[in-house]
């Protein structure tokens, strides 16, 4: 199984003057979501997104993650254009810069989301270990498993 997070859905939607997005993630059999909304403007389905995103990590790595989204950026990059998401992780002396990219090629809005993860990945992966060795051990139940609702 892969180490990395996956993005398993995306949803930006406007309502009137309020623009709202829903981000799923999964990690290992664990799923979480995030939302995130702004009043509407111009191009702030891109921010929204990208903090949606955000949200989602945090909720899958049980809050213990300190990243400040910096800028959300769609940049010419020759024929295809791309998205650059910009974060802050940190605080002080330990305050790492991170950058994650993703093309904008298929659907726009899941290009914001797969910036953020890029830019995050690799530096959430000890988080990530941290929260599955947080999971019960016990026995591996036979047959359909239980649905559990979450917020």
């Amino acid at each position: 199984m892969s180490a990395r997070l996956k993005l398993e859905d995306v949803h930006c939607t406007v309502d009137g003057q309020v623009t709202v997005a829903r981000v799923r993630l999964s990690h290992r059999g664990r799923s979480a979501s995030g939302t995130a909304s702004a009043r509407t403007t111009e191009g702030i389905w891109r921010h929204v997104v990208a903090q949606a995103a955000l949200s989602a990590v945090r909720e899958i790595i049980d809050g213990n993650l300190d990243v400040t989204l910096d800028a959300v950026a769609e940049v010419g990059s020759g024929r295809h254009p791309i998205i650059v998401v910009t974060m802050a992780m940190g605080r002080g002396r330990n305050e790492v810069f991170l950058s994650g990219t993703a093309s904008l090629q298929g659907d726009r809005v899941a290009a914001v989301a797969k910036a953020v993860l890029h830019g995050l990945n690799r530096w959430v992966e000890p988080f990530l270990a941290i929260a599955a060795s947080s999971l019960p051990v016990g026995p591996r139940l036979t047959g359909p498993l239980p649905r559990i609702r979450s917020n």
